[in-house]
């Protein structure tokens, strides 16, 4: 029995005896006794006089049994610690902070919910990918949202500044059934700092109705003194031809006033009147307005509907493909047939007529095999080939608006 000294080992006392009263170790194989209880001692006695022990137990260390040494099963431990370490980084660590820019970088030009971070299967993913990561709350990724914004506003700004002259594009559109509507503010300029033409969305703001133009003129205004840009610097404003756009941004010329009088200080106060004529015109300096190149296209691809012959043709496509689109059972069948189906045109949707034609006589096969099965009457040869001729004349159209926008 020992009773002193460091922990013995059970591999190789298995082969020993201690006397602690001789303080003597004899060995169980051959009985020699020797002084001490050195367990080197006793693996080199092993080894010179009973050496199938000694390999043995060599062979038993290094399937994985009991480490051979102190030092090779704290090295062993240290490393498997290091894989399977759960120690979280601290808030302050470089590690986390990246990560977490990096989630609200991603959510915020993705346009996710900030929610998603609190999203079960989310965290699971973070912590498959890093076990020392905490994922951030909602109230961080909002703030480290904001503060992305605000050094990419920041960024921006400083384009706009150096630039010398700027485009000011705007558009007015209405949800369904009129609850809403935003105008859209952006600007086109050539970025000194990029040597390259760049186009940013300055705002996208909710307006009441009316839409008047003072209320429009004061909202590009306001946006304007947001951004930095003063009107000198606009070359043109880029709208539509609604009349309100027009007049938002019409030039008001100033009245001409009789600067004859028989009073010996009319000359003093004609000069002072002109001077602060002069400075409210300046305070309310009106820009030059360019009608979009993609609304006038527009309007001409809309004069085929005052055709009557035109018209005819188009309000049939489109009784066929509202049958198409009414039906699960004929869409179904299209689908099988050419792995496509038809599409319905929008008024408000540019080149929406050209769609409707064009993927009309790409599934005509389709389409007049499922018509005939359906029972459905479907265009004659005659109908056909106007449709034809009609999507040779729209389609120059919807290149040039594809490349305007």
């Amino acid at each position: 029995m020992l009773t002193a000294g460091r922990k013995r080992r059970e591999d190789v006392w298995s082969h020993f005896s201690y006397d602690n009263i001789a303080t003597k170790t004899t060995c169980r194989e051959c009985g020699l006794s020797f002084r001490g209880k050195n367990t080197t001692n006793l693996k080199r006695h092993l080894q010179n006089g009973h050496f199938a022990i000694f390999s043995e137990l060599q062979k038993t260390i290094a399937d994985g049994g009991q480490p051979a040494t102190k030092k090779a099963k704290m090295s062993n431990q240290n490393i498997e610690d290091a894989f399977t370490s759960t120690t979280k980084y601290k808030s302050d660590a470089k590690e986390q902070q990246i990560k977490e820019e990096a989630i609200a970088t991603w959510i915020g030009c993705t346009g996710l919910p900030v929610t998603t971070v609190e999203d079960e299967d989310f965290i699971l993913l973070m912590e498959s990918l890093d076990k020392k990561f905490t994922v951030p709350k909602k109230t961080k990724i909002s703030n480290l949202i904001e503060k992305y914004y605000e050094n990419k506003k920041a960024a921006f700004k400083k384009r706009l500044s150096s630039a010398r002259k700027v485009c000011i594009g705007t558009d007015l559109w209405t949800k369904k059934g009129l609850t809403a509507s935003f105008l859209g503010i952006s600007c086109c300029f050539f970025c000194v700092e990029q040597q390259k033409p760049e186009h940013l969305l300055l705002a996208l703001e909710q307006l009441d109705h009316l839409h008047t133009a003072q209320s429009i003129k004061a909202c590009v205004e306001k946006c304007m003194q947001e951004w930095g840009i003063l009107n000198e610097k606009v070359l043109t404003v880029i709208t539509d031809n609604g009349s309100n756009m027009v007049a938002a941004f019409k030039h008001s010329a100033p009245e001409d006033e009789d600067s004859s009088s028989d009073d010996p200080d009319a000359s003093i106060r004609s000069e002072s009147d002109s001077k602060e004529t002069e400075n409210l015109q300046c305070q309310d300096m009106g820009m030059d307005r360019m009608p979009c190149v993609v609304h006038m296209l527009q309007l001409v691809v809309h004069m085929i509907n005052k055709e009557e012959s035109i018209n005819r043709v188009l309000n049939k496509v489109r009784s066929i493909v509202k049958l198409f689109r009414k039906s699960s059972v004929a869409t179904q069948k299209i689908l099988d047939e050419c792995g496509l189906t038809v599409v319905n045109d929008c008024p408000t949707r540019w080149s929406s007529t050209y769609e409707m034609v064009a993927r009309l006589l790409k599934v005509k096969e389709s389409v007049c095999e499922v018509a005939n099965e359906m029972g459905w009457d479907c265009l004659l040869s005659t109908e056909w080939q106007k449709l034809k001729s009609m999507q040779e004349l729209l389609q120059p159209f919807a290149e040039h608006t594809n490349s305007s926008e």
